[in-house]
C-alpha cells in the first residue's frame, strides 16, 4: 500500500508490483464489455469508470473508452497524504506523474465544474485528458525543467525531473486565462510557475508523498 512516508524508490517498487495487475484487469474488463455492447453503443462511444482496490490495498480509479475503432483505458491511483487527496499516474514512457490536490482544486474551480468530491473531479479530468504532451519552459537546475502541457480546456503547469522520470502537475489554467500570443503565453506560464517552489531534487527521502499537495 502506498503511504505518505514512502520514498520514491519504494513508490516505484509498489507501482511495479501493482500496475501490471491493474492493466491485466482493465484489459479483461474492456474486452468483456466490448463483446456485450451493441453496434449503436460503440458508434456513439461508450465510457465507464471503475473503482478498484488492488491486491496491495491501493485505491485506483480507471476509465475505459470503447468505440468502433478503439479500446483504451487509463488509471489514477488516489491517495491521501494527511492533508488532502492527490493522485499518481504511470505514463506510456514509465514516467510517474504526481497530480497534486491543488491541481484538482484549480481544475474544478477554473473550469466551473462545481463538483463536490475528489472522485467526481478526477473522473471529469480523466474524461478530457489522457496524454501528457510536455513543453519545456526553462531549466531551473540541471535536469529539472519547468514545463507545461496543453490539454483541451487549458494548460497544466508543473515540473519535470529527467533524472528520476517524475512529472509534478502543480496547477491548471483555463484557455481564457491565457493570451494567444506565444510570448505572452510563455510569460503567463512562467509567472504562474513562480508561485511554486520546485522540490523535484530533494524529495527522495522519507515522507516523499507528504510534499505532494
Amino acid at each position: 500500500m502506498i503511504i505518505p512516508t514512502m520514498t520514491l524508490e519504494e513508490i516505484r517498487k509498489e507501482l511495479e508490483k501493482d500496475y501490471p495487475i491493474l492493466r491485466r484487469k482493465m484489459n479483461y474488463v474492456i474486452h468483456d464489455l466490448e463483446k456485450k455492447l451493441s453496434k449503436e453503443k460503440k458508434k456513439e462511444g461508450f465510457v465507464r469508470f471503475f473503482d478498484y482496490c488492488s491486491k496491495y490495498k491501493n485505491n485506483w480509479i480507471y476509465r475505459l473508452h470503447i468505440t468502433q475503432e478503439i479500446l483504451e483505458g487509463e488509471a489514477l491511483l488516489l491517495y491521501h497524504n494527511g492533508r488532502g487527496h492527490a493522485a499518481l499516474q504511470v505514463t506510456l514512457d514509465d514516467d510517474i506523474v504526481f497530480i497534486t490536490g491543488h491541481f484538482f482544486e484549480r481544475y474544478n474551480e477554473r473550469c466551473k465544474l462545481g463538483l463536490k468530491t475528489i472522485h467526481d473531479i478526477i473522473r471529469a479530468y480523466m474524461n478530457e485528458n489522457n496524454v501528457f504532451d510536455l513543453q519545456e519552459v526553462e531549466e531551473i537546475k540541471p535536469g529539472i525543467m519547468k514545463i507545461f502541457s496543453v490539454i483541451p480546456s487549458g494548460v497544466m503547469l508543473g515540473m519535470y525531473n529527467y533524472h528520476h522520470k517524475i512529472i509534478k502537475a502543480n496547477t491548471f489554467l483555463t484557455n481564457d486565462m491565457l493570451n494567444k500570443n506565444q510570448q505572452e503565453l510563455e510569460f503567463a506560464i512562467k509567472f504562474e510557475l513562480e508561485k511554486y517552489n520546485d522540490t523535484s531534487d530533494n524529495i527522495f527521502s522519507e515522507g516523499f508523498l507528504k510534499t505532494m499537495i
